[in-house]
């Protein structure tokens, strides 16, 4: 007897959800294509536990006749394809048919629709695949779908769904993509009876951008734009200046679809190449327009990857186009680091100092009284210090070192140490940054992590995207000192935070920390979760480029160094925090052997 079966058509659907339907997110983002192409002007999502419980989505579109409600719920039934021709002329979002049959074989959902100019509407039902009938029952003009218990039938699947702040998260991300991209259409997102954002119409998608992420981004945006006859580009561009840690606020949109695409990454890489610091993103939102028989977007379930029949010529458009867009532009800050100017690390930018006119002994103002808190917070209970003479003997304007003291710092960025074998260059911020890393962990792994109550909580706003998410991270937040509490739509109450970063407001670290957070980090679990909250602890709190120490500061900095040296060769991301070079090397350069 032979050993090949067909399968049935229940297991068949739930192989297709397996790779279309992964998570909560991704019914939204089926069933609001569906919506936008049966020409909804507005568009209400409405949930419960992240979507697990309910998704429900509402438009006010076209609608489904009573005939085709029978076969919505059928594999590869579609009214978008009549051929394989049609494959390569696709002006929809949806096409394949999968969508609905796969969502309907791992929930139980129902279908209401009316449509227009209809006296009544008709409802179909689906339990974990099975198909009811059709039933005729009053309902609004437009469609409604309902997804309740998603993956009840699957548990394997059930069990790798997140937290609903999680799911949460996703979601968002997935409105705000169609909110950009769909700007004529009144999105609504609501969970748990609470509205997320509703978002009216709108006549430019600058006014969406300002919305999620700010009038301050708006502000210096640039326009990108170009027209051709088989392809256009318009969009908005960030200057170098203004950058990310990730790629998260890349956005890129082909024919009204949200895609990710290596060859235009690669082009606005190339755009921004040497504008900007190692591991530093910048910010786009490009809006292609390809005629349908130059791509291919029947590559990926999810299709978001998609094959352009002539690659490289869409990769030269979108690099010159952005590269005009940045000469256009007028630089709002310094790119080339001069001697006379403090660097600008990938940490973060800096103020520049000048300081030209600053000898090297005003650097250092020895048998001074400095009547300050250091600056960097390297100490916390020192008022009045005395800054030590760094020999009994100096010879000023030499910089001659000698004796038991052989530090100083240069540009305000590097200190020098002197050593029986040669000379060290120390970064000072990643120096710091290690030693802050130790000692974050060893508080935490002896439950000793200093924090402080606030005597009022810290308000701080976000997107929908970013609340979520910093809500998914509660508990680890909670690990290094930071106390979070829901406050109101999309704000976070900060009642307590870490004594180490004590010289940062709430507003300023939670910001951060949604930056530099990229997808890749929020998968990693529990303890790559926390491995990450520590990095960037640690790189927030260490002293930056540009800041000027003063010589017990220094030293104390150099004495923690010694503590921990074994593990200061390298800062968390991996960066060299000195650079030695022996006396053999200097004399060698210096051609005296």
């Amino acid at each position: 007897m032979g050993k090949v079966k067909i399968l049935p058509p229940s297991v068949i659907n739930k192989i297709a959800a397996g790779e279309l339907i992964d998570r909560s997110a991704a019914v939204v983002k089926e069933l609001i294509e569906n919506a936008i192409d049966a020409e909804a002007k507005r568009i209400d999502v409405y949930l419960e536990d992240g979507g697990r419980k309910l998704i429900r989505i509402s438009d006010d579109g076209v609608g489904i006749d009573a005939e085709d409600l029978a076969l919505v719920f059928r594999s590869h039934t579609t009214s978008k394809l009549s051929s394989a021709e049609d494959l390569f002329a696709i002006n929809t979002l949806g096409f394949r048919g999968e969508a609905l049959p796969s969502i309907g074989a791992v929930s139980n959902s129902k279908i209401t629709s009316r449509i227009r100019g209809a006296i009544s509407g008709a409802e179909i039902k689906t339990e974990g695949g099975r198909i009811g009938d059709v039933r005729e029952c009053g309902a609004p003009e437009g469609t409604q779908i309902e997804v309740q218990d998603l993956f009840f039938n699957t548990p394997v699947r059930k069990k790798f769904m997140k937290t609903a702040p999680t799911e949460m998260s996703y979601i968002s991300d997935v409105l705000t993509r169609f909110a950009l991209c769909y700007p004529n259409i009144h999105f609504t997102l609501r969970h748990n009876n609470r509205t997320v954002f509703n978002l009216p119409p709108v006549q430019e998608v600058i006014e969406r951008i300002e919305t999620f992420f700010g009038s301050e981004l708006k502000k210096h945006l640039l326009s990108a734009f170009l027209r051709e006859e088989l392809f256009s580009l318009k969009g908005y561009i960030a200057p170098p200046f203004l950058n990310k840690a990730n790629g998260r606020l890349q956005f890129i949109f082909l024919n009204g679809r949200y895609i990710k695409d290596t060859a235009i990454y690669r082009a606005i890489s190339d755009a921004y190449h040497g504008k900007l610091m190692n591991k530093r993103y910048p910010i786009v939102f490009l809006f292609l327009t390809v005629a349908p028989s130059e791509v291919d977007v029947n590559v990926h379930p999810t299709k978001t990857e998609v094959r352009f029949r002539n690659k490289s010529v869409v990769f030269n458009y979108v690099l010159s186009t952005l590269k005009d867009a940045l000469n256009k532009s007028q630089p709002k800050s310094i790119d080339i680091v001069t001697p006379e100017k403090t660097f600008q690390r990938d940490w973060g930018n800096t103020d520049t100092v000048d300081h030209r006119n600053t000898s090297l002994w005003e650097q250092f103002p020895f048998e001074k009284t400095v009547e300050k808190t250091p600056a960097s917070g390297l100490s916390t209970d020192v008022k009045h210090t005395t800054a030590m003479p760094i020999r009994e003997e100096i010879s000023v304007g030499k910089a001659i070192f000698s004796g038991k003291k052989r530090y100083f710092q240069i540009h305000n960025a590097f200190i020098v140490e002197e050593t029986n074998e040669g000379l060290n260059i120390i970064d000072q911020h990643a120096l710091h940054e290690i030693i802050l890393y130790h000692a974050i962990l060893k508080g935490m792994q002896s439950s000793q992590s200093p924090r402080q109550r606030l005597l009022i909580p810290e308000l701080v706003e976000l997107n929908p995207k970013d609340f979520f998410f910093v809500l998914s991270i509660k508990e680890q937040l909670e690990g290094i000192g930071i106390e979070i509490e829901e406050f109101g739509s999309n704000t976070i109450m900060i009642r307590s935070f870490p004594q180490i970063l004590k010289h940062l407001n709430g507003k300023e670290f939670i910001e951060n920390l949604t930056h530099d957070f990229g997808e890749e980090d929020s998968r990693k679990g529990n303890e790559g979760v926390m491995n990450k909250l520590v990095n960037i602890m640690a790189c927030k709190a260490a002293v930056k480029a540009g800041q000027r120490l003063e010589y017990q500061e220094i030293e104390e900095l150099m004495e923690k160094k010694k503590n921990i040296n074994a593990y200061t060769n390298n800062c968390p991301h991996g960066r060299p925090t000195t650079l030695s070079l022996s006396l053999d090397e200097l004399y060698k350069h210096f051609k005296r052997k």
